[in-house]
């Protein structure tokens, strides 16, 4: 005994909603439906991660910048330089001090005496190698 099943109600194309509302967004022969407007927040003239010119807001003062002395003092708790202090790092990688004070986010006690020192440095006039930009997404050479 052979029977036949029709199956052609459960085909559907690759990426196409599952349910039947979805398919009919609006009536045949009809313009589509208008959204509804959503109020939104008007867009922030920032970076992602916040305002970038504190000073704008209102009684926000900066904190002092740590002496030099202090800010070579200050050692390093992370990466390949665990244990060393910025004035040591300083000392043998220059270029690991420009490093820290643009990339490194969350702790800002750090980033404010790494950029003292780079300060340092470039009033002495220590020449450190820039990193070279990358041509089209792949590293020179």
């Amino acid at each position: 005994m052979t029977a036949r099943l029709d199956t052609s109600d459960t085909f559907r194309p690759r990426n196409q909603t599952t349910t039947r509302a979805s398919r009919v967004s609006h009536p045949p022969g009809q313009p589509p439906r208008r959204a509804q407007r959503v109020e939104r927040e008007p867009p922030r003239a920032s970076e992602p991660t916040g305002p970038l010119r504190r000073a704008r807001l209102r009684r926000f003062r900066p904190p002092e910048a740590p002496t030099l002395e202090q800010a070579l003092a200050r050692q390093i708790e992370f990466g390949k330089f665990r244990g060393h202090t910025l004035g040591e790092i300083a000392a043998f990688e220059p270029s690991y001090i420009d490093w820290i004070a643009g990339t490194i986010t969350r702790d800002p006690d750090l980033v404010a005496a790494a950029r003292v020192i780079r300060a340092d440095l470039d009033a002495r006039g220590i020449a450190r190698p820039r990193r070279a930009e990358r041509i089209g997404g792949q590293a020179p050479g």
